[in-house]
């Protein structure tokens, strides 16, 4: 079984793409793709409930729900610059999805979107079209806020994506390969999956196979209540295409950051002040034993080397150094890289956060209080 590759979805890019598949295809132009292309990165509402067992109901169809929805969910075009093959300033193209939350023009999509963009415009599902700002971007948490300036403009209802259950309907409705307002629908397949993708990590991940391509990036994931309960961002593939292995930012991590993001611009991420080597060298007799020869000490063969610690950062301050060795935060234990992001990912400055460590053959533990990274680092 060939190994599946997490790939972010949004878009086709570029002068190339835009020959081949005439620019993302709107619902007045004759779709031109190739089926063999190869393509990747409450009731109350209408629903009614058939009882299948007594604790058991699942909707007849989700026409209500997509009715709710659809009109909230957005195409996003950007473009950006880049240079042709003689080294000439070209206009690149790229679209995704997004889904407007408030009634006065903020849409959220992905960093991956819009990243790079000098111009943004989003098509409406009633044919409308509006210029967007980016209000800001931010590629650790692959969310991004738009800005259009409308007025009671239709806005998902925002649901809770601590409630979602494993076997729920969930509809991921989008621009997928530039067929705009389509919807397809699934179940969650599994949550809190943490894992890396092309531009992001995505952390306590909403699985799904429900259908996801390119082009759904930044749309919405909905229940079957057509509330917002995830934002589309990646796939899982051997082949580029969907293969009903897809991911969503859970709601309820993506209204921090666009908390952060509508009031300041960026997101404040607390910021320990050391860079951790991602490769398990640790693992290696051989590493090891050149390391203690530097140090002093045998390394322990688990956790991750230290291989730089940034001078008057909150880790240096207290006495950590290079080629210490990361044990665990909080009592967690840190044996990979994805174990160190996932505990800092919704870190704000201000967090106390223990540490232990090894260094120069000792094991230490000590509290840290974490700073704001981006004003610390600007």
């Amino acid at each position: 079984m060939r190994k599946l590759v997490v790939l972010t979805v949004a878009v086709f890019v570029g002068a190339l793409a835009a020959l081949q598949i005439d620019h993302w295809v709107r619902r007045d132009r004759a779709p031109e793709l190739r089926t063999t292309e190869s393509l990747r990165g409450v009731d109350g509402f209408g629903v009614r409930p058939v009882n299948l067992e007594s604790s058991v109901t699942a909707p007849v169809d989700f026409r209500a729900a997509v009715k709710k929805i659809m009109p909230a969910v957005v195409s996003v075009d950007s473009t950006s610059t880049g240079r042709g093959f003689f080294g000439e300033a070209v206009a690149q193209s790229s679209s995704g999805s997004g889904v407007v939350i408030s009634s006065d023009g903020n849409i959220i999509t992905n960093h991956h979107v819009v990243a790079g963009a000098s111009k943004v415009r989003v098509h409406f599902s009633d044919g409308r079209s509006m210029d967007a700002r980016i209000v800001g971007s931010d590629p650790r948490s692959d969310i991004a806020v738009l800005k259009v300036n409308g007025k009671g403009l239709p806005a998902a209802e925002l649901g809770s994506s601590a409630a979602l259950e494993i076997g729920e309907w969930v509809i991921a409705a989008g621009n997928p390969l530039g067929y705009e307002n389509t919807v397809s629908v699934g179940v969650v397949s599994s949550l809190g999956r943490t894992l890396p993708t092309e531009s992001a990590i995505l952390v306590d991940a909403i699985q799904t196979d429900a259908a996801i391509n390119r082009g759904n990036s930044g749309g919405a994931l909905a229940n079957a209540q057509g509330q917002l309960v995830g934002i589309n961002s990646a796939i899982a593939s051997n082949t580029g295409g969907s293969v009903g292995i897809g991911f969503a930012i859970p709601i309820d991590r993506a209204k921090r950051i666009v908390k952060d993001l509508i009031e300041t611009g960026r997101v404040r991420y607390g910021w320990l002040g050391i860079q951790i080597n991602p490769q398990p060298v640790l693992a290696n007799a051989g590493d090891r034993q050149a390391l203690s020869e530097m140090v002093g000490a045998m390394p322990p063969s688990e956790g991750l080397l230290i291989q730089r610690v940034v001078q008057g950062s909150p880790a240096a301050r207290l006495g950590i150094q290079r080629f210490d060795v990361l044990l665990a935060i909080d009592g967690k234990k840190i044996v990979e890289a994805i174990d160190f992001q996932k505990q800092m990912v919704d870190r704000k400055p201000g967090d106390k956060v223990e540490i232990r460590y090894w260094s120069r053959g000792q094991t230490k533990t000590i509290q840290v209080t974490l700073e704001d990274l981006t004003t610390t680092t600007s």
